[in-house]
């Protein structure tokens, strides 16, 4: 190896463990990766931002503002609210939701068919007295097998369409993956329709399911004068409420639990459920935030393209700016022992908002979470005709081949600004940076990768260990490694890694490199087994009220079925 090899493998290996250890945000994890790589000089100075003008970054910036416009246009509603009125057992209900599920997310980026999805699941699970983890998990699921369908559909995909046109000169078609991830995405929602939903948990009892299940959540619990609780020792306190600390004068009380006494002003440090907290409040035991009644409850999620995701919770001022408390917050059952405003917000995490159902949900929206609870019809939703209409031309001018897709569906977001549909303010807060940022950041890197000769050394000693391995037992490895390793990283991390090297690897075995391609694609994509390494698993869990090992019952027989469905079609492509 080259001294440029082992450098640019060393850098990687690094990134890539910082990635794992899910400690810092993965776009400063990959910007910091970039600025290594041009100080150690694997990436030419001139091209280190060069990731920002790449055709697939650009693309997934439009996508991501198409997609949540079309949502919020109220275009896919009709779609959407006949599912709680189909007959039918549960089997019928969970194909419906994964198919609906499956269907919008080859269109648009997987996150935001979630979005649109997850409140609906929620409440037509509650009507039919499901737990919410027997819907959850099916629908994230789909939303991961409809994306793998289309080069629209998942950022994993139009980064390998940029692999292939530096590897033959052509990028992919957008229904280039069609024919071999769509009878994988069959059989996957079949399976999850038939015997996947089975596979998970049903911890909450069906007859008193309620409309989701995040669980207890830690939150501040003043304790007003006249409250029954003052003069009672810490350990004589209801253990309902989970107190695990007492503040006094902004200060916590170190002192042996029964030496201390709750006095009128004491705040609580607890973790009890939504019901628990909403009694004692109504009860005068508790002040659970500034608002007065009446008052409404609104949990919301924190998605990947939230505008708090890595902020402290004190600093959203959420009661200057709308209205509402943020009352509590609950984070996959796990305990968080300091103060809630100095809480750093992740994906996945649930907050519990207090105040006017209307202004709670207006602060989802600004700081683009994921309320669950059904939105009702907004005011803003324009012309949904006009705005499925120029989606779809979109499509037809970059699956003709008429135009490039960056440029189709750019155009598609400038149409709709000037047609007077979406705020040019929007267009901004629509775009997942984050995402942006990864991408355009790790994009260079993955050309060092390649023109460092490092994945073409790499593929010539995978192919010394798979001695006599036929195209495709190659196939089965290449899937496998991808599967094994897109939960310990990301997808879009793993196809920046990976791709190149499965080039390097199909050229050096005399095979055609497509079938590789895809297969990376549709490995980065079956992301079943963790919640991990895909945000929609994450931000599931606790609104599922979901645990690690949860995921891989349903999950590890849908990817064995993903893997043998797609290696056999692409062995004979």
């Amino acid at each position: 190896m080259t001294t440029d090899q082992i450098l640019i493998l060393a850098l990687l290996l690094a990134t890539l463990a910082a990635l794992a250890a899910h400690r810092w945000r993965h776009d400063v994890v990959a910007v910091t990766a970039l600025l290594a790589g041009v100080g150690l000089g694997l990436v030419p100075a001139a091209e280190a931002f060069s990731g920002f003008a790449n055709a697939a970054v650009v693309t997934v910036a439009a996508i991501l503002v198409l997609g949540r416009t079309l949502v919020q246009s109220g275009a896919l509603d009709p779609l959407v609210g006949r599912i709680g009125g189909l007959p039918g057992g549960e089997t019928g209900l969970v194909a419906a939701l994964c198919a609906v599920a499956a269907f919008s997310s080859a269109f648009m980026n997987n996150v935001g068919a979630l979005a649109m999805m997850m409140p609906v699941a929620l409440a037509v699970a509650a009507r039919r007295g499901l737990a919410p983890a027997k819907v959850l998990m099916p629908v994230s699921f789909a939303t991961l097998l409809g994306g793998m369908t289309t080069l629209i559909g998942t950022p994993p995909n139009l980064l390998i369409s940029q692999v292939r046109e530096q590897a033959v000169g052509e990028p992919f078609a957008v229904f280039a993956f069609t024919p071999y991830a769509a009878p994988v995405a069959v059989v996957g929602l079949v399976w999850l329709a038939l015997a996947g939903w089975r596979l998970t948990p049903d911890r909450t009892p069906a007859a008193e399911a309620p409309a989701y299940d995040v669980g207890r959540y830690q939150s501040e619990l003043t304790i007003p004068a006249g409250s029954p609780l003052v003069g009672t020792a810490l350990p004589d306190l209801p253990p309902v409420l989970g107190v695990h600390g007492v503040l006094r004068g902004g200060a916590r009380v170190f002192a042996r639990p029964a030496a201390v006494t709750i006095a009128a002003g004491d705040v609580l440090l607890a973790e009890a459920g939504l019901d628990t907290m909403e009694r004692l409040a109504a009860e005068g035991t508790v002040a659970l935030g500034g608002i007065e009644e009446p008052a409404d409850f609104v949990e919301m999620v924190v998605t990947p393209g939230s505008v708090v995701l890595g902020s402290a919770l004190g600093t959203l001022h959420a009661e200057d700016r709308w209205g509402v408390a943020v009352v509590a917050v609950a984070r996959n059952g796990r305990r968080y022992e300091g103060r809630l405003a100095d809480l750093t917000l992740a994906v996945g995490d649930v907050l519990l908002l207090h105040g006017p159902a209307e202004q709670a949900v207006q602060a989802a929206d600004d700081l683009a979470c994921l309320p669950l609870a059904r939105r009702p019809i907004s005011m803003s939703r324009r012309r949904p005709r006009t705005t499925v209409a120029l989606f779809g031309a979109a499509l037809a001018a970059a699956a003709s081949g008429l135009v490039p897709p960056e440029i189709a569906f750019t155009a598609a977001v400038v149409a709709l600004v000037l047609a007077g549909i979406l705020p040019i303010g929007d267009v901004y807060r629509r775009i997942d940076w984050s995402v942006v940022v990864m991408l355009a950041a790790l994009v260079p890197l993955g050309g060092a990768l390649a023109a460092t000769g490092a994945a073409a050394t790499l593929a010539h000693a995978a192919l010394d260990l798979a001695q006599g391995a036929g195209p495709t037992a190659l196939l089965a490895m290449t899937f496998a490694f991808t599967v094994l390793v897109t939960p310990v990283l990301n997808n879009v991390a793993t196809v920046i890694v990976v791709a190149p090297i499965v080039v390097s690897l199909a050229t050096q075995a005399g095979l055609p490199v497509d079938p590789f391609l895809i297969v990376v694609a549709i490995g980065a994509s079956a992301d079943f087994l963790t919640p991990f390494g895909h945000h929609n698993n994450t931000i599931i869990m606790a609104p599922g009220g979901y645990r690690f090992g949860d995921y891989w019952r349903p999950g590890l027989p849908l990817v064995v079925l993903t893997g043998v469905v797609a290696v056999a079609l692409l062995s004979i492509a």
